[in-house]
């Protein structure tokens, strides 16, 4: 099965993140050991990626879960000594991988499920800095992470919205301007997502648009790529 451009692009980005996850992981990382314009393509999101994690402040991760976040990089790892902290050991992850070490932090971060997309958008800005991954899951949640907040919007409220093929936006909610993720429960059946085929953020008034039609300025896009099954 050969990727569409935009397919392969947000499936990439999608695995960098780590929101890509389960048998739609399994199969992008089998396709990419054929194909080394996707392996490419997936080694350039993890490295554009990968300098995000200077914008995280340092915090203390509790013991369980830098041991799910060993385990999960490599089951075999010798346990460190006691003396050993949670910094030096990342440090040295990360001089052996970076964008290893990044996708386990964002798999921890999103506390979510290891279940399979149905399908998954990256949306960025006009610079192509990605902004925000959003994921559908079958039967009804829709997982929103924004990967680098805006600055200066207090006051103001994201708007995500459903671009049609055909038709006006649709609007599915306002998410919050953090790095945690947000979970919108929409149904995969949802008039809403009927012909979707890419998903757009405005800036709006507090508490959302007043005329159910985007008002402010478009702050990311993304095309939808389906999580299509061999």
């Amino acid at each position: 099965m050969k990727l569409s451009a935009g397919a392969a692009q947000a499936l990439a980005a999608a695995y960098a993140l780590g929101t890509l996850r389960g048998p739609a992981r399994r199969r992008l990382e089998h396709m990419s050991h054929a194909d080394e314009a996707l392996a490419s393509l997936m080694r350039h999101w993890e490295s554009a990626l990968a300098p995000l994690a200077a914008d995280v402040s340092a915090i203390e991760p509790p013991a369980r879960a830098w041991r799910e976040i060993e385990a999960r990089i490599s089951p075999s790892t010798v346990k460190s000594s006691p003396s050993t902290g949670p910094f030096w050991r990342a440090f040295g992850l990360v001089c052996a991988g970076l964008a290893t070490v990044l996708l386990a932090f964002f798999v921890w971060i999103s506390g979510a499920p290891r279940d399979e997309a149905v399908f998954v958008a990256v949306l960025t800005a006009q610079d192509s800095v990605p902004r925000m991954v959003v994921s559908m899951h079958e039967p009804d949640v829709l997982r929103v992470k924004v990967v680098k907040p805006w600055k200066n919007v207090e006051g103001k409220s994201l708007e995500l919205w459903v671009l049609p093929a055909d038709g006006a936006p649709r609007s599915l909610g306002l998410v919050p301007n953090s790095g945690e993720e947000t979970v919108i429960r929409v149904a995969t059946t949802d008039s809403r997502l009927r012909s979707a085929n890419a998903l757009a953020v405005s800036l709006e008034p507090r508490g959302g648009s007043p005329t159910r039609q985007p008002t402010g300025p478009v702050l990311c896009t993304g095309a939808i790529a389906p999580v299509r099954r061999t």
